[in-house]
């Protein structure tokens, strides 16, 4: 581990390149990440907490068995990943990113907030989103199905598919014109 200590606390990663590296049993709290690109990089049974990535390139890390809390992704590339890898609880957010090709199957991201992104062809099967705040994001192609968006917000983001037959949707906020695509589920006519 020439990169890191085992145990970093308050320390400022910036313009480091690590990429397909393999990292083990690692531990960051309240460390900052800054345009650093971990491109295809093992994180395996490490723990991020009170952490911040800004303008990172995370896309095709595997964080196998890494424990995320209260860690936010700004400004970030964090494509093709497989959020379910991880550790549970799984706390994370993401601003202004691309997560395209990624997966939360399953989760429980109560909470998360997912604002001004692009999260095209994101698999959120079966993840619990309440109180989710997905604010101006391009949701295309992504996968809604047994997904819980109660009390989640919608409004300004586009290009979503959400069944209301197929996801639980109680006091969910969308906004016009984009909240009729929730009516292609329904076997109806609208003229």
């Amino acid at each position: 581990m020439d990169f890191f200590d085992r145990f970093n606390q308050k320390v400022e990663f910036k313009n480091k390149q690590w990429t397909d590296d393999q990292f083990f049993d690692l531990e960051f709290w309240d460390c900052k990440f800054i345009k650093c690109n971990f491109t295809g990089t093992i994180f395996k049974k490490c723990r991020f907490e009170d952490c911040v990535f800004i303008e990172c390139n995370i896309s095709l890390i595997k964080p196998k068995y890494c424990s995320f809390v209260e860690v936010d992704f700004k400004n970030c590339k964090a494509i093709g990943i497989n959020w379910a890898e991880a550790a549970t609880p799984v706390n994370i957010n993401f601003y202004s990113s691309t997560i395209n090709s990624s997966s939360f199957f399953g989760l429980n991201l109560s909470q998360i907030s997912i604002k001004d992104c692009s999260a095209k062809e994101v698999d959120f099967t079966e993840a619990n989103l309440t109180r989710g705040n997905f604010d101006a994001t391009n949701f295309l192609n992504s996968r809604f199905s047994k997904t819980n968006l109660t009390q989640s917000d919608f409004r300004n983001s586009t290009n979503y598919d959400i069944n209301p037959e197929w996801n639980q949707l109680k006091k969910t906020r969308f906004s016009t014109p984009e909240a009729l695509s929730l009516l292609s589920g329904l076997d109806i006519i609208l003229d």
